[in-house]
């Protein structure tokens, strides 16, 4: 039984991709990935749509339609997925379709592709649309934040390496740029902004730094060491580490344990556990990093301050809510 995994048989490729042998496979299975995704999504596709896309031949489109003939009715269960319209010229969507690739045509792909087609951000080459619906975004949809190439590119290189890097940061809270030598090791985004993990030298602590607002970031020269310095409590001096595995916080989960505000109607309650797939027992849990939890429950309106907001305006409440807080605070 053939797989989407396995090698295609070089019978089925024509002139285009026996020029580059080493890369014929890949090429063919992201053109059988556009037949799928404009089947599912727009019902239909044409030789036309891949020659035009894909700038191949009409003869070269032809093979990778029989492919994807042959591959449908080989897969488990056999199908047949589309069927010629002599009349239209074009192949349509019949009703036993099913994808042969999943993950690119699940529901979570196409919205967030037809999110970044919506705002402009979508690289043609990664654009398989053919019909875009009228998209609006309710949401706060800010402007695209001033982030330097250079900066994310030492910043990635620096993580890559494990090397310290000093920055020049804009903070909120100083009328100067500030001057910091750092050790970054990931990276965070918060649902708005993208922040960098890191270590810091000058605060001895492992703080988050918002990308958008580093000025500048030296080229990275120098491997991170551990940081050593004069223990706050007068016992001569500490030495800690500065990678990944050294930030608890960071490789410490939380379980947020989410279930629908008690407060609002069952009629309500019922929608929302359908709506975020809940389980029988009206919860569903989302893992968060501990460095993380702040960002999250002022995402989800679950901060303590939140908390005398009306329910249809906190639909969401922690079913653990004293044991988030509790590892927040740090504790366990």
């Amino acid at each position: 039984m053939f797989t989407v995994s396995d090698p295609l048989p070089s019978e089925t490729l024509g002139k285009e991709d026996e020029k580059n042998p080493s890369s014929n496979k890949w090429n063919q299975l992201r053109r059988l990935e556009f037949i799928d995704f404009r089947l599912g999504v727009d019902g239909k596709i044409n030789r036309k749509d891949l020659v035009n896309f894909f700038s191949i031949s009409v003869p070269q489109a032809s093979l990778d339609l029989s492919r994807y003939h042959q591959m449908v009715a080989e897969a488990d269960p056999p199908r047949r997925n589309l069927v010629y319209d002599r009349h239209l010229k074009v192949y349509l969507k019949t009703e036993d379709f099913k994808p042969l690739f999943p993950k690119v045509c699940s529901p979570e792909s196409y919205l967030n592709d037809l999110l970044l087609a919506a705002r402009g951000e979508l690289i043609d080459s990664r654009n398989f649309f053919g019909f875009i619906p009228s998209v609006g975004i309710a949401c706060f949809n800010p402007p695209r934040r001033n982030i330097r190439a250079e900066v994310l590119y030492n910043v990635l290189e620096a993580i890559r390496t494990h090397m310290a890097v000093h920055i020049k940061y804009m903070s909120l809270h100083d009328t100067s740029n500030l001057d910091r030598l750092i050790a970054p090791h990931g990276l965070a985004f918060d649902g708005m902004r993208w922040h960098i993990r890191a270590y810091c030298y000058d605060v001895h602590a492992f703080r988050d730094y918002v990308l958008s607002r580093i000025v500048e970031c030296a080229v990275p020269e120098t491997p991170a060491p551990n940081d050593r310095f004069p223990d706050p409590q007068g016992n001569g001096f500490r030495e800690v580490g500065t990678s990944s595995r050294d930030d608890s916080d960071w490789n410490d989960l939380v379980d947020l344990v989410l279930k629908a505000n008690p407060k609002l109607p069952e009629s309500a309650r019922k929608a929302i556990e359908f709506d975020y797939g809940m389980d029988k027992s009206g919860t569903v849990i989302y893992p968060c990093r501990r460095a993380l939890l702040f960002y999250a429950l002022r995402y989800l309106r679950l901060t303590k301050e939140d908390s005398v907001l009306p329910p249809e305006e906190r639909q969401l409440v922690l079913d653990n809510e004293a044991e988030v807080f509790r590892r927040m605070a740090g504790g366990h």
